[in-house]
């Protein structure tokens, strides 16, 4: 698949190549030529496990040649398209730059915290240590549960002052202790006497609070002056193709987020965790958090400015990176239809049927462990279980059933529950014991009906044969399109002399 030409490619990113030296070319195209003592270069400063990559292959220096012509055709492309100076490139690249420096400047922040930790702090936390409280005022509203000695000192001793319920002044603002929870002096005095590892908990937990506060000082900051468009979000997330991309979505002292940017910004959100464009509160949420990003990382590059330029060549290799897989996007995968009648054909062609394994449906009820005797006393009769107002195991229902599971596999249950009902015979239908899933929480459970092994049916193979489908086909497509860029790019590798170099590409560069 592209992961030939593309994850090969992506490991010689950051490399470049060395200064011209007039020796023999080894790669060549109509555009740029590689002479065999840069190919050497490139080699040795991949770093130890790409590699290790070529090296396990049968031709690691052929296939090293190729994904190296690959990588030269494929940006030379991205280049004659204009892919890195397009507006969804360079916002994914800011995304990253601005992601950079605002882990940089925590890092740097929690280093700065920790070192100017005192003794008299760690003498605070001593006093306090062991309460967890439940607060709120105006400014914060409910907070916690919090460790009291990670509180600001003044706001931490007045609230260990008062009693829950009761109201305390602090810098001018009203608060409530709602709740506290005391751990017993025993455990408190237990801590405190191993000083060793009592230090290194509480400056560790100080200077993860204090930049946890001022991270959230800087983010109320920028939200102060932040605003958003909401015509324009609803908008984008009806359809946000459709929005001009100079739409300004949101903006704040020292920034703003247009519609074509934040095509970027989204994607680059959704690399970690599965994004929702069409959501409002989605978009909302992602243009608060971009502008509170950029605001520190602003910061961190007005204190830093050289820390803040080291991240240009990962940010420029990143750009590369997402340009290339927009290139296979367009030209590959785009490219790659098929009907529902060819999945269907090839599932007829089939060499065999996959087996399902044995699948069991069951009926259950999950209790809480106060009512657990009762709930065991109710074992004998068929049907007052289901009638006691607690629902099946959620997990496992079948859609539109209360208490009736899914067809499951053994391995799918957890231990106990897949041993006892796949041990059952089909003729019973008694209640088994029940099995604690959760604390406090027992599921009881019967086998309704067993299902044999069988062979799958199209309906149940249909995704995994379209999916093997579009892998074959976008294999071929990439084939046929590296043979296309070769014929445009006049792609050339002179196989006549590798016979004569070393065999470690490595000591090419000394040739």
């Amino acid at each position: 698949m592209h992961k030939y030409i593309f994850l090969f490619a992506f490991l010689l990113i950051q490399t470049g190549c060395g200064s011209p030296d007039g020796n023999t070319w080894l790669i060549r195209t109509s555009t740029d030529s590689i002479s065999v003592s840069e190919v050497g270069n490139i080699w040795k400063q991949l770093d130890q496990s790409a590699r290790m990559r070529f090296l396990a292959k049968d031709n690691p220096v052929g296939d090293f040649i190729t994904a190296l012509g690959g990588k030269t055709m494929i940006t030379a492309e991205i280049d004659n398209e204009n892919y890195l100076h397009s507006q969804y490139i360079q916002s994914m690249k800011n995304c990253w730059i601005i992601n950079s420096a605002f882990i940089a400047y925590s890092d740097t922040l929690s280093s700065y915290v920790l070192s100017s930790i005192t003794d008299t702090d760690l003498s605070h936390y001593g006093e306090l240590l062991g309460s967890i409280v439940w607060y709120s005022s105006p400014v914060t509203g409910s907070a916690g549960p919090a460790r009291l000695p990670d509180l600001p000192w003044n706001l931490a001793f007045a609230l260990d002052s008062i009693a829950p319920g009761s109201h305390v002044e602090v810098d001018g603002v009203m608060y409530t202790l709602d709740s506290i929870e005391i751990s017993s002096q025993e455990m408190v005095d237990a801590t405190l006497a191993d000083t060793s590892t009592f230090n290194t908990f509480a400056r560790s937990s100080l200077a993860e609070s204090r930049s946890i506060r001022n991270l959230d000082s800087l983010k109320r900051e920028v939200m102060e002056t932040f605003q958003m468009d909401s015509n324009a979000v609803a908008a984008y997330c009806l359809q946000r193709e459709s929005v001009d991309s100079s739409t300004e979505l949101a903006s704040w002292n020292g920034g703003s987020i247009s519609a074509g940017e934040f095509h970027g910004i989204a994607d680059f959100a959704s690399m970690g965790h599965p994004g929702n464009p069409q959501s409002f509160s989605w978009v909302s949420h992602n243009l608060q958090n971009q502008a509170r990003l950029s605001f520190v990382a602003d910061l961190y590059a007005a204190e830093f400015p050289q820390g803040y330029t080291s991240f240009t060549p990962g940010a420029e290799a990143f750009a590369l990176d997402q340009a290339s897989e927009l290139l296979f996007q367009v030209n590959v995968a785009d490219a790659v239809q098929f009907s529902d009648s060819l999945v269907y054909q090839a599932y007829l062609q089939m060499d065999s049927v996959p087996q399902l394994p044995e699948t069991r449906v069951f009926e259950s009820v999950m209790v809480p462990g106060g009512i657990l005797e009762e709930a065991i006393a109710l074992m004998s009769d068929e049907n007052s279980l289901v009638e006691i107002g607690y629902p099946g195991y959620t997990e496992f229902l079948d859609p539109g059933n209360e208490f009736l599971s899914r067809p499951v596999v053994q391995h799918e249950l957890p231990y106990e529950i897949d041993l006892a009902l796949f041990a059952m015979e089909e003729s019973s239908h008694e209640w088994s014991r029940p099995v604690e899933v959760e604390e406090d929480l027992f599921v009881f459970f019967r086998l309704v009906e067993i299902i044999p092994p069988q062979a799958a049916s199209f309906e149940q193979v249909e995704a995994t044969i379209r999916r093997n489908l579009r892998i074959h086909l976008e294999e071929q497509r990439t084939m046929d399109w590296m043979c296309e860029l070769e014929a445009i790019h006049e792609f050339q590798v002179n196989h006549g002399i590798l016979s004569d170099l070393p065999t470690d590409p490595a000591g090419w560069s000394e040739l």
